[in-house]
């Protein structure tokens, strides 16, 4: 039985042509949890059309299509039908999986935004690599969240979303985006805002949290109501700010350069540019709020700081490092500065 997954066109064709082999490396991870075996995967065109191809021993079950829908990647998907000397496509109806309309990531525009496409990926890469299932109540932390991109596509898969950010406009501004939007979409929401660090006033950091539903009606259902919240603070501090084992996932992009870094006490005002002094001072107050079988998922510039060198400060923490194949396909090129690569880590 063959399958024939369409790529999400994106809104980049660099990055709709680096993906190739991201996407390859997501459905590998998708397919060992599939109920069939999974013969070969492979990337065929078909009038000049790329898709991947799965080909599988018998025909995939309804748990094994709702996987498949939840890929970053996907755009329609088909079941190849062999007549006389053609193969037809028969499209596949989706799931709809969406707790929220995936168009938000869209809607947020800035410099330094990730793509939400891939965005979407190591969210779904980490949670194909935990020991935690999409049925589950997921709960996701984004330690460097900027305006919060990593937390509006935990929303859309239904996910309770976190995100620790130093910088004050960025906070704000993640904000009142997220209360616009559910504005707009006539969601039934709340915003409170509570200190929950520091025990005096200058020391106190501040986290603003939504409660928020699709509905009244959801609202008034404890398990049905979400959460999102953003804390203005330095990452350095997230179990001071978090409970231990609060999290199944840990979802970030780490600062690529000057714009996005984070400051030192050592280096005064200026901020770094190499992601692993802020990984030195913070995996350990990480690895204390995620779950045993949490998986943390980071992207990196590996121009500015080597697989191996990243590697090792996850090792030295005690965390084990999945780098075999497929997680060994996932170093692109975004520009000439940046060579992006994502480590995923397991507790």
């Amino acid at each position: 039985m063959n399958y024939f997954l369409l790529q999400h066109p994106g809104h980049n064709r660099v990055y709709y042509d680096a993906a190739e082999n991201l996407a390859l490396a997501e459905l590998t991870l998708a397919t060992d949890r599939f109920s069939t075996e999974v013969t070969n995967i492979s990337v065929e065109e078909l009038a000049g059309v790329r898709y991947l191809k799965l080909e599988c021993a018998s025909a995939l079950s309804e748990t094994d299509l709702q996987i498949a829908a939840r890929l970053s990647f996907l755009f329609a998907m088909y079941q190849g039908v062999e007549v006389v000397d053609k193969v037809l496509l028969e499209p596949l109806l989706m799931e709809d999986h969406h707790y929220i309309d995936p168009k938000i990531s869209s809607l947020l525009k800035y410099k330094g935004k990730t793509n939400e496409l891939f965005t979407r990926m190591m969210i779904n890469v980490g949670l194909l690599s935990s020991g935690f299932g999409y049925e589950e109540a997921i709960r996701l932390l984004d330690p460097v969240a900027g305006r919060g991109t990593t937390l509006y596509e935990a929303a859309v898969y239904g996910y309770d979303a976190y995100g620790i950010e130093l910088d004050q406009k960025s906070v704000h501004e993640g904000q009142v985006f997220f209360k616009k939007f559910l504005q707009e979409e006539r969601m039934k929401h709340l915003l409170n805002k509570r200190q929950i660090s520091g025990s005096k006033k200058s020391q106190a950091t501040h986290l603003q949290e939504f409660t928020y539903a699709k509905d009244k009606d959801e609202f008034k259902k404890p398990d049905g109501r979400r959460y999102l919240g953003l804390i203005q603070g330095e990452t350095q501090g997230a179990h001071d700010y978090f409970k231990k084992a609060s999290f199944h996932l840990i979802i970030g992009d780490l600062p690529y350069g000057v714009h996005h870094a984070h400051n030192t006490e050592k280096k005064g005002p200026s901020p770094s540019r190499n992601p692993k002094e802020l990984l030195a001072e913070s995996i350990g107050e990480w690895k204390k709020v995620l779950y045993p079988g949490g998986v943390i998922v980071l992207a990196w510039n590996s121009n500015v700081a080597s697989p191996k060198v990243i590697r090792e400060l996850f090792e030295k923490a005690g965390l084990e490092v999945l780098d075999s194949e497929p997680y060994s396909m996932f170093v692109h090129q975004v520009d000439r500065a940046i060579k992006r690569d994502i480590v995923v880590v397991r507790r």
